[in-house]
């Protein structure tokens, strides 16, 4: 989250209120929902380009969105630039079911198309994926062809091989790129901003391990950007360049 909001989220809430008025209404339907999570971590996005001196589209180029939620680029561009959410899915059951299956197939064969195998530089094949898997060779052909319904622990066997986040085959595309912004927004973003606020004060490297240490690391950013400001006063004053 942006460090300079408020931490209860009530600058943004304020902020998006004029284009979002229903968005806090129970039976709002998920799209409106998911398309105001969105625009929340858009928001702190934004936020972040800011304090790197950096433009949304530098840290969300439409291809590298596409390729983390396998929504297609120009699609991820309208989905940047707010367009609505029509592929979201049911609240009934059985019909949910349908339509995660449906999302299946082209996920997966998105997931062969753009992981290449780094060896040949072409699509893996079947008994590529079954080698390395553990799934028979039958099975992988049956899965991305449509005969056959893979478990859910197979699926996740094959976003783990195409270096997919887990769930990415089933996510509709307001999930997924809401799952991709929150990982931006709770993880990489505060790595980045922390790793380039330090390199300023001096330090060339960090390594970050754990969920809690970027929240940590996310807390103390401003006064890491205090630091930074007044280290770069000090260098450029009469005292330091007489030194």
């Amino acid at each position: 989250m942006n460090a300079d909001a408020d931490p209860s989220g009530g600058d943004i809430d304020r902020l998006l209120a004029g284009t979002h008025p229903d968005a806090h209404r129970e039976e709002a339907p998920r799209e409106y929902l998911l398309r105001f999570d969105i625009d929340r971590l858009l928001v702190d996005v934004d936020a972040y380009a800011g304090r790197l001196g950096k433009t949304r589209e530098d840290l969300l180029p439409p291809p590298h969105v596409s390729y983390m939620t396998g929504i297609a680029t120009g699609r991820a561009q309208a989905l940047l630039d707010g367009a609505p959410l029509t592929e979201e899915e049911p609240a009934e059951a059985k019909e949910r079911e349908g339509f995660r299956l449906a999302l299946l197939l082209p996920r997966l064969a998105f997931l062969r198309a753009t992981r290449l195998n780094a060896a040949t530089q072409k699509p893996y094949r079947d008994a590529d994926i079954a080698a390395r898997t553990g799934i028979t060779r039958q099975t992988v052909w049956n899965i991305f062809n449509g005969e056959r319904k893979p478990r859910h622990d197979m699926v996740g066997t094959l976003e783990t091989f195409f270096r997919a986040p887990l769930g990415f085959c089933f996510r509709s595309e307001g999930e997924a790129l809401a799952e991709h912004l929150r990982r931006m927004v709770n993880e990489d973003l505060p790595k980045l901003a922390t790793k380039v606020a330090l390199k300023r004060l001096g330090a060339d490297s960090l390594a970050l391990r754990s969920t809690g240490e970027v929240d940590v690391l996310r807390d103390i950013l401003p006064a890491l950007d205090t630091l930074a400001l007044q280290e770069r006063a000090r260098r450029a004053s009469p005292e330091s360049r007489d030194q």
